[in-house]
């Protein structure tokens, strides 16, 4: 009788599994169409859309899905509020090259087992890169996403990742309270040490150390997060995921009819030259995503900001707005 009960068990334990990576995708295929929805409700543009899938050869090409892939990239350019918004979805089924394994957003080259044979994985993820017009209206960032080795049925084979975070070019503090109390209510929901110890996170991973300062006021971060039942963590991501509109939106709708001044241009667009840094130097997701291929590499290009400058010793002068700015992402607060 055992020999037959097991594998019984073991095959609706995978088609439980299975389901639950549908139910995942789905969700966050909702959260990407509801936020560019609400997002072009805003501008009055549309988004454009492609897609793409691999050849025979492995290689990126526009196509539509197949293959177990779904892979869009939106994006929305030079539109009346915002001046670009890089969006991109996926959905897939693949293979990690013989030798590489991972543990959240950390390519490993050599596998556990040493096997030279292809790893099968399942990743889904959504991702916004949000660069209003206005200087006064913030950036905004916002990412989740979940990839499973296998079937996922095995301990530490499966793991979310993602979170919010807020990227003022002019520091309004109302702005960051309301962005970080919005995300705090949703991580309470779920348990309430979610929230300190994501915000933490968040301020440590969005670092640029070669600034010594962070990329902007925070939110929520976490990575390769299990250890907890898959439905409970996949809640409280859903809750997470939905209360970024909440979040930021609103942020937009205040300031993006705001006067500014061409100097305020400058500096947003100095702003965004560290944006930009943090993507090509500091991201691991980027990273991760490039050396696994789960990643088109035109999306990578697709959520970088449309113009930035650099300029050499571009230090804001004493107690300016801006100044007050660099003095808070060089010391993150607590805003609730």
């Amino acid at each position: 009788m055992q020999t037959t009960e097991k594998p019984k068990q073991k095959q609706k334990q995978k088609r439980k599994t299975n389901d639950m990576s549908v139910k995942i995708s789905n969700s966050l295929h909702r959260m990407f169409d509801n936020l560019c929805k609400a997002i072009e409700e805003i501008d009055g543009c549309k988004f454009a859309e492609k897609s793409w899938n691999r050849d025979e050869n492995g290689k990126w090409i526009e196509a539509s899905g197949g293959n177990g892939i779904v892979y869009i990239d939106r994006a929305l350019r030079d539109g009346n509020v915002f001046e670009k918004v890089g969006v991109n979805y996926v959905s897939m089924l693949g293979e990690l090259p013989p030798g590489m394994s991972f543990r959240g957003s950390e390519p490993a080259m050599e596998s556990e087992n040493g096997s030279d044979k292809p790893t099968p994985y399942f990743a889904t993820s959504t991702s916004f890169a949000i660069n209003p017009k206005n200087p006064m209206a913030p950036t905004a960032h916002v990412n989740y996403r979940y990839f499973q080795l296998g079937d996922g049925v095995e301990a530490g084979s499966w793991w979310f990742g993602g979170g919010g975070d807020l990227t003022p070019i002019y520091l309004f503090e109302e702005d960051a309270v309301h962005f970080h109390r919005v995300h705090k209510e949703a991580c309470d929901k779920h348990n309430i040490e979610f929230y300190p110890r994501f915000k933490k996170w968040c301020d440590e991973y969005f670092y640029l150390p070669h600034r010594a300062e962070c990329r902007g006021v925070g939110g929520i971060f976490f990575d390769n997060l299990q250890g907890r039942e898959k439905e409970e963590l996949f809640s409280f991501v859903k809750t997470c995921s939905e209360a970024f509109n909440d979040a930021y939106l609103p942020l937009v709708n205040k300031r993006k009819d705001m006067e500014y001044l061409e100097e305020n241009k400058y500096w947003q667009k100095l702003r965004r030259g560290r944006y930009a840094e943090f993507i090509l130097l500091n991201d691991k997701g980027t990273s991760f995503g490039l050396k696994t291929g789960i990643v088109q590499p035109q999306s990578v290009l697709n959520c970088m900001p449309g113009e930035a400058f650099w300029n050499y010793e571009d230090y804001p002068l004493l107690n300016s707005k801006e100044a007050k700015l660099l003095e808070v992402l060089k010391n993150p607060r607590d805003w609730v």
